[in-house]
């Protein structure tokens, strides 16, 4: 629309200045030195426009021919951008296909080391790491510390890994303390501290760690439930005092101590250091509210009686009478607990109800303790003898030296004394 109203304007403009033009054109006099120019008007206009669009053509000649080689240098400087694109793409190809010599070898060809990009100093590192080349490790970490696009949080996180695989994790923790507050990297820290924490033996910031674990989800529900095993069973063996048992259970949990194969060590070691009143108090919750195998195992080979834990199975085996009878955990613990508690008619008769369901050591320990008690020691003796062949040799070897005696404890039931010989087995 402007283009058509110029026109329009440049059209009236001549059918205004042409008939004056044409009847007088004006006159243009140019004297410079020697010369003198003499032209009309109209001629010293057409001459300078032509001039100028002259002027503009050799204008633009010239700035073609001083942008040339400007072009050809931003050509290049593509070129080289792509093909160091290309050799950044197969450097990490090659590392993670396991050819870390090539990698290393397509990290130098980029360039020299002050003038790598952080990820390929970092590349460089662990191609380096995995080739067992320490020192050119370090040299590549120190050199991205140095980088302006280096930084200094994935440095310490990429040197608190490599120690950690090296074994160092007293190296690693120091690379972690200095980036552990860092909320950004809450969740790589927490994990990179629980392996140091776990290498080092340190369980108790270990335990301190555990809720931190399962609420990122570092860990799957099975590995969880392992390294909370292993942390427990390192704080039980270690603890001598009963109180710091009851310590830890309150903070555990209410599923984990809910859970018998975590309680199953805390309350066995507080029978043995004589607290049977919390280990009875602990036990008999975990007995009232779940499954608790592992427990009734341990309870089996208790050294002391625990007078809640056998009322509370003793309950257990009165209300489910078809179920206990064959229940041999339960019928094993509570055999236990009344051997323990000198209730031998009652532990008798347990024995013989667990014999008909199955052998081991464990029983054959029993069976030992309960003729000794009765001062039946030969037979004593004879049980006690069945137990360490069953822990100490091969079931081949043991059908072998002792068929006769397995033979003559097979019918524990047989009612007669309550003695624990081969040929008059009673428990």
């Amino acid at each position: 629309m402007i283009k058509i109203l110029i026109a329009v304007a440049l059209l009236c403009a001549a059918v205004f200045l042409g008939p004056r033009l044409a009847d007088s054109q004006g006159f243009v006099h140019i004297a410079t030195d020697n010369y003198i120019v003499e032209t009309s008007l109209t001629t010293a206009i057409i001459l300078a426009l032509v001039a100028f669009v002259v002027l503009h053509v050799i204008v633009n000649l010239l700035n073609r021919s001083i942008k040339l080689p400007r072009s050809t240098s931003n050509w290049l400087s593509r070129r080289r951008n792509r093909k160091q694109q290309t050799l950044l793409g197969e450097a990490f190809l090659a590392y993670e296909e396991g050819a870390y010599q090539r990698a290393l070898g397509l990290v130098r060809k980029y360039g020299a080391k002050g003038d790598l990009p952080a990820s390929l100093l970092f590349l460089g590192a662990k191609s380096s790491f995995k080739l067992g080349d320490l020192a050119g490790c370090r040299n590549y970490l120190d050199q991205a510390e140095q980088t302006p696009s280096g930084s200094q949080l994935a440095c310490r996180l990429l040197r608190a890994k490599l120690n950690l695989k090296l074994g160092n994790a007293q190296a690693a923790l120091e690379n972690l303390e200095q980036v552990k507050k860092d909320s950004y990297t809450n969740a790589i820290t927490t994990q990179l501290l629980s392996e140091c924490y776990e290498q080092e033996g340190d369980y108790d910031k270990l335990l301190g760690l555990l809720p931190q674990l399962k609420k990122l989800k570092l860990v799957s529900a099975d590995d969880y439930q392992a390294l909370l095993l292993k942390v427990i069973t390192a704080q039980v063996d270690k603890t001598q005092d009963s109180n710091s048992l009851v310590a830890l259970t309150n903070n555990l949990s209410r599923s984990e101590r809910s859970d018998a194969e975590v309680m199953t060590p805390i309350i066995t070691k507080l029978v043995a250091l004589g607290d049977n009143v919390n280990a009875g108090k602990f036990a008999t919750a975990l007995l009232k509210h779940s499954a608790a195998t592992p427990l009734l195992e341990a309870i089996a080979t208790w050294r002391e009686a625990v007078p809640a834990v056998l009322k509370e199975l003793t309950r257990q085996e009165q209300q489910n009478q078809i179920g206990a009878s064959t229940n041999l955990p339960l019928i094993k613990a509570l055999a236990n607990l009344e051997l323990k508690s000198g209730q031998l008619s009652q532990a008798k008769e347990h024995l013989k109800q667990a014999f008909t369901l199955g052998k081991g050591p464990e029983l054959y320990l029993l069976a030992a303790e309960l003729n000794e008690r009765l001062a039946q020691y030969d037979e004593a003796t004879k049980f006690f003898a069945l137990a360490v062949r069953d822990q100490s040799f091969a079931p081949e070897a043991a059908e072998q030296s002792e068929d006769k005696a397995e033979d003559k404890a097979a019918d524990p039931t047989e009612d007669k004394s309550v003695e624990a010989a081969e040929d008059k087995p009673a428990a």
